[in-house]
């Protein structure tokens, strides 16, 4: 089997004599019959089993013995080769456009169809062990690049990247789970396996061998990140049903908007969490082992389920729930579950919180203020949070050099509507110096030739109110903006808002 190794091309026709072993153990369904349900027995089977686990059943047919440093040299240069390519390839997608918003804004059923794809490509690629190379990536599964509505897979395409960058020689995408078998003395081959290996002499070392299926993981990896990108352009560019609707806010908004959206539904819930309806609080926040109880009648009259997460809260709170029970669905709403219609939002989403604290008798632009914060305001930004918590028709305030308080205030309702919600981030939390940013651009462009006021006088300010970075952020920012020509952040949100929802006339009926 060595004379065959030395041979280019028995390397990358792994058919011939490696069979799908893994495949066979785990009883995995053909990837070419049902991608779905072959990615789930793969999770399944990866879930249930150690790297010592499948490396030991893919060396039944090759081990140590095999392989020379030679051979080894001459993998790490075809995975070099590879990745040179495929570096290139997602350096372009990640870096040069908006590939990671337009993945995004997909629905999930049309990422899965995306993943799935790649995975499929990935499998019949060439690599020594075909589809059970799958075994050794514990990290590619579609349930973990869906996450956080997709960001998943943007976070693993970024360390695919960030990893095949750092060095010239080939790239070890680094995983925890699959180390753990790095080099295993081997009291293995007394053991029997699922499939008998050939009858020769054994190897007592591993560490060829897992140096040699690193590399092959590290190909499949490779094949996958390409195979289901490649998915995703093919749809781009031929204008695919799933991605109509996508293509079209990207080009009526120009981007900006979308980038928002975007990053808006990375944080969302998948589903609405369980609350105990008297405490609040919901299970993570009591521990292990407990077990939410719901109340039997609205469940079985009204198919409403109330949640309590103990018998002497469902008693304290009977005296206000028996008014409704069984008779309406009536439920406090908190935040975060179904009674909440803002129930996909986190908790910490100062926007979202934003809306949860409006009045209920109207909406107004006035109302759009402050709220608690959640954390700790600098000394300066308090007073500024309790100048404009006292004067609701001033959007900020903004000091001179000898102290004097200057108010400002924006006139144009889209604009007006869009400096608030993002002071209203940055005074909720603090840290956030995305809204910083847009409301100090903004406002260095409108005051900083105020009498009294100046550039340095206005950064100067806000580094006090919110950290001594943000002034270098905020030029950043109107860098950038002078790229786009489009004016500033808050400017050219409202002409992508515009465009999208028309006139803000009726921010009228909202003063």
């Amino acid at each position: 089997m060595a004379s065959e190794i030395k041979d280019d091309n028995a390397i990358e026709k792994p058919i011939e004599f490696l069979p799908p072993l893994l495949s066979k153990k785990f009883n995995i369904t053909d990837v070419k019959q049902d991608a779905f349900k072959w990615d789930k027995e793969w999770e399944a089977a990866i879930a249930s089993s150690t790297a010592a686990d499948v490396l030991k059943e893919m060396s039944c047919f090759l081990d140590d013995s095999v392989f020379t440093p030679d051979h080894v040299e001459y993998l790490h240069k075809i995975l070099r080769d590879f990745q040179k390519v495929a570096t290139d390839i997602l350096d372009k997608l990640l870096n040069d456009g908006h590939f990671d918003t337009i993945w995004l804004l997909l629905n999930a059923v049309e990422q899965r169809r995306h993943l799935l794809e790649g995975l499929k490509g990935a499998s019949n690629a060439l690599t020594l062990w075909g589809q059970d190379c799958r075994a050794l990536c514990p990290e590619v599964t579609v349930s973990n690049l869906l996450s956080q509505g997709g960001k998943g897979f943007i976070d693993f395409l970024t360390r695919v990247l960030e990893t095949s960058k750092s060095s010239n020689i080939p790239a070890f995408l680094p995983n925890s789970w699959w180390e753990q078998a790095s080099d295993l003395p081997n009291p293995w081959w007394g053991q029997a396996s699922d499939v008998s290996p050939p009858p020769r002499q054994r190897s007592r070392s591993t560490k060829i061998m897992f140096e040699v299926a690193t590399i092959n993981r590290n190909k499949f990896i490779g094949h996958f990140a390409l195979f289901s990108t490649s998915s995703i352009l093919k749809d781009i560019t031929g204008r695919g049903e799933g991605m109509k609707n996508v293509l079209h806010l990207m080009e009526n908004s120009k981007g900006y908007v979308a980038r928002s959206i975007a990053q808006v539904k990375t944080t969302l819930r998948d589903k609405p969490v369980i609350r105990c309806e008297n405490c609040t609080k919901m299970p993570e926040d009591i521990g292990e082992g407990v077990r939410f109880m719901v109340c039997s009648l609205c469940k079985s009259k009204l198919k409403f389920e109330v949640h309590y997460c103990s018998q002497s809260c469902q008693k304290e709170h009977w005296s206000v729930h028996k008014k409704a029970c069984g008779k309406k669905r009536v439920t406090q709403g908190l935040s975060g579950t179904k009674g909440d219609s803002l129930w996909a939002f986190s908790d910490s989403d100062p926007v979202a919180n934003l809306i949860r604290n409006l009045p209920k008798d109207g909406i107004t632009l006035r109302n759009i203020g402050v709220n608690p914060c959640k954390g700790k305001r600098s000394p300066a930004a308090e007073r500024q949070a309790e100048m404009l918590e006292a004067d609701k028709d001033a959007e900020y305030f903004l000091f001179t050099a000898s102290g004097e308080r200057v108010r400002f205030v924006i006139d144009d309702l889209g604009a007006k509507m869009i400096f608030r919600i993002n002071r209203g981030v940055v005074l909720t939390q603090p840290t956030n110096t995305v809204g910083v940013n847009a409301l100090g651009e903004y406002m260095l462009k409108l005051m900083s030739k105020y009498p009294g006021l100046s550039r340095d006088i206005i950064l100067k300010q806000l580094c006090a109110e919110y950290g001594d970075d943000v002034a270098g952020e905020i030029v950043k920012l109107e860098q950038d903006s002078g790229k786009r020509g489009a004016g500033t952040f808050i400017e050219s949100w409202l002409k992508d808002c515009s465009s999208v929802f028309g006139s803000f006339s009726w921010l009228n009926l909202m003063v």
